[in-house]
C-alpha cells in the first residue's frame, strides 16, 4: 500500500510553501484583470470622469508601475514620475473645482505610456515582486513618504 507523502506543518514549511509561490509568475487572469482596470481607468480619464475613482486607481497604477520599476521590471524615470504626478494633480484640482475628473491631451500620452508599461510589467513580474509594490503603495497611501529604492538593473522586457 503506498503512503502520502506527509507535509511539514510548522510556521517555517507553510513561509517556504509561500516563499515559492511567490517567485511564480502573475497568473494570466489576475494580471489580465488589472492591466484591463487600468487602461479602461485611462479611457475614462480621458472622455471625462463623473467620479474621482478612474483618476485614484490610475494614480496607484502610476506607483506600482514605479515600484515594480524599482524592482527590476522596467524603466521608470523618476522624473517621469514627477511629470506623471504632476498631470494627476492638475486632474484632482480640476476635479474637485468642475466635478469632472479629465485628463489633457498632453497627460493623456504620458499615462498612457505608463500604463502600457504597467501591463507589461504584470505580464513579466512574479507575483512576490506585485506583492512586495502593493504593501509599498499600502504604506504610502497611509502616510509613509516616497522613498525611492536604489532600482535594480532591469530584467529584459
Amino acid at each position: 500500500m503506498s503512503r502520502t507523502l506527509p507535509f511539514q506543518r510548522t510556521p517555517q514549511a507553510t513561509r517556504a510553501r509561500l516563499t515559492k509561490a511567490q517567485l511564480l509568475p502573475i497568473p494570466r487572469a489576475v494580471a489580465d484583470e488589472l492591466a484591463l482596470a487600468a487602461h479602461v481607468s485611462l479611457a475614462t480619464l480621458r472622455a471625462g470622469a463623473a467620479d474621482i475613482a478612474p483618476a485614484q486607481h490610475i494614480t496607484e497604477a502610476m506607483l506600482l508601475a514605479k515600484f515594480l520599476a524599482e524592482a527590476g521590471h522596467g524603466d521608470f524615470a523618476h522624473e517621469e514620475l514627477l511629470l506623471a504626478d504632476q498631470t494627476m494633480a492638475a486632474v484632482f484640482d480640476a476635479g474637485r473645482a468642475s466635478g469632472t475628473w479629465s485628463l489633457p491631451p498632453d497627460g493623456f500620452d504620458r499615462l498612457a505610456a505608463i500604463v502600457s508599461l504597467y501591463d507589461h510589467q504584470l505580464r513579466r513580474a512574479t507575483l512576490g515582486a506585485l506583492s512586495v509594490a502593493s504593501e509599498r503603495l499600502e504604506r504610502f497611501k497611509s502616510g509613509e513618504p516616497y522613498q525611492p529604492v536604489h532600482a535594480r538593473k532591469s530584467a529584459p522586457l
